[in-house]
């Protein structure tokens, strides 16, 4: 009989033989392959179906009666002594080899389509999704947060948004805001923070939490890695515009021609409200005695209506402007003026009159102050700008729209624009304000 040796040596390319059976079941095979060497198998039959569980290539240079193998590879007998060794740890396995294999490669398809999962999962995909389901609420902030989102997280860290959002952590999180607080952009730093830890609120609460669509639950999210962040802090930046510069920016207002110098001036006698809701005012929200207004802002699931008074001046500039579809509107109704298109032209009209260091919410915070001046009380004020308002007596008892008491501070800020002067609050004003 030839030896081990010559069996192997006599192999062809591609040709298998029996090196020897073994008690404990099954046998040593061997099998040339296309690159010359020789690859030992333990071969194993259970229900007519042949296996082979790969052992090693073989070692011509091994010693003869070794049962360890080298470093090149298997002697004969290390190679049987393995095969024996897989023999009795598979002998009890039920179902034999073939099922183990099964378990193993529905166990690895598992894993894989786990993985599949939490790479689809990603952070962009959550920032994603939390913009859509900012949109579909009729929440105007989801262009803000997309815009955030893409600037400084997408286009800055594109390794980390790759990333299951289930692995991001908090110093990730922590590294994005401190890059933005260093360049001195911390208002951007409070929003990213503030989208990005409402985004990881939608996915931890989502199996609870009905309102929450049901996608965000994939995102297994168990910690919200942006709760354990330290707030950023900053100095609110109010810098309103004082009294003479809303009387110098009105008297400029007076003199710009067309539905934008219309559009300003109206937004400046409704109180500077928020260009982002004034912007969506339709012709149908201007019939009778008041402007509807909806404000979305906050946790709010409806819009809340926001009325706000027509005063005579008001209805003047609201004749000026488009009678169908769209109030502020450039091309007669059909697409509203953008919140930045009115900035820039407020700018403008401010630079003409010679305010330095103009910007649109300064308006706003001057309106504010000057009512304040004027002896308007604060809960008034925040009625008219609609703001501060989100506690339980204002969401579920107080249904008064406070009409009257906007008319009368409207037609303050506007007997204050036209230069007359403010009346002194009393002693009882000014303990309201």
């Amino acid at each position: 009989m030839a030896s081990y040796s010559e069996r192997l040596d006599s192999l062809q390319s591609g040709q298998s033989a029996v090196i020897e059976k073994l008690a404990t079941g099954g046998s040593l095979e061997a099998r040339r392959l296309g690159s010359g060497a020789v690859m030992f198998y333990w071969r194993y039959t259970q229900e007519k179906r042949t296996e082979r569980m790969p052992i090693g290539v073989h070692d011509p240079a091994a010693p003869p009666r070794a049962l360890k193998p080298t470093a090149r590879g298997f002697g004969v007998q290390a190679a049987l002594e393995r095969a024996r060794d897989l023999a009795k740890s598979n002998r009890d396995v039920p179902g034999g080899l073939r099922a183990e294999r099964l378990r193993r490669s529905a166990s690895d398809a598992a894993e894989a389509q786990a993985r599949v999962a939490r790479e689809q999962h990603s952070l962009k995909a959550l920032c994603t999704d939390y913009c859509d389901w900012l949109k579909s609420s009729g929440k105007s902030a989801h262009a803000d947060a997309a815009n955030i989102f893409k600037n400084h997280l997408e286009q800055a860290y594109p390794e980390l948004v790759g990333k299951p959002a289930v692995e991001v952590e908090k110093r990730e999180v922590v590294a994005a805001l401190r890059r933005l607080t260093e360049a001195g952009k911390v208002t951007t730093a409070r929003k990213l923070r503030a989208y990005l830890r409402a985004a990881y609120a939608c996915a931890l609460h989502a199996d609870s939490d009905a309102a929450i669509p049901a996608k965000f639950i994939g995102y297994q999210v168990t910690v919200n890695p942006v709760e354990g962040t330290a707030a950023i802090k900053g100095q609110a930046d109010k810098n309103p515009l004082s009294l003479p510069e809303l009387r110098k920016y009105w008297k400029q207002l007076k003199q710009e021609d067309g539905v934008i110098g219309a559009a300003l001036r109206l937004h400046l006698l409704t109180g500077a409200q928020r260009t982002a809701q004034l912007t969506r005012l339709k012709d149908s929200d201007t019939a009778g005695s008041v402007l509807k207004l909806l404000d979305p802002k906050g946790k709010r699931t409806e819009p809340r209506s926001h009325l706000i008074p027509v005063t005579i001046p008001i209805r003047n500039e609201l004749g000026k402007l488009p009678q169908r579809g769209l109030v502020l509107s450039t091309d007669g109704g059909r697409t509203p003026m953008h919140s930045t298109s009115m900035s820039t032209w407020a700018q403008e009209a401010a630079a003409k009159a010679g305010i330095s260091g103009f910007q649109l919410k300064r308006v706003r915070s001057g309106v504010e102050t000057l009512l304040a001046e004027a002896g308007i009380p604060r809960e008034i004020r925040g009625q008219l700008q609609s703001h501060g308002i989100g506690g339980v007596q204002d969401r579920h008892y107080d249904a008064h729209h406070y009409l009257p008491e906007k008319r009368h501070a409207l037609e303050t800020l506007h007997r204050a624009l036209e230069g007359k002067a403010l009346a002194k609050r009393s002693r009882a004003s000014s303990a309201s304000v």
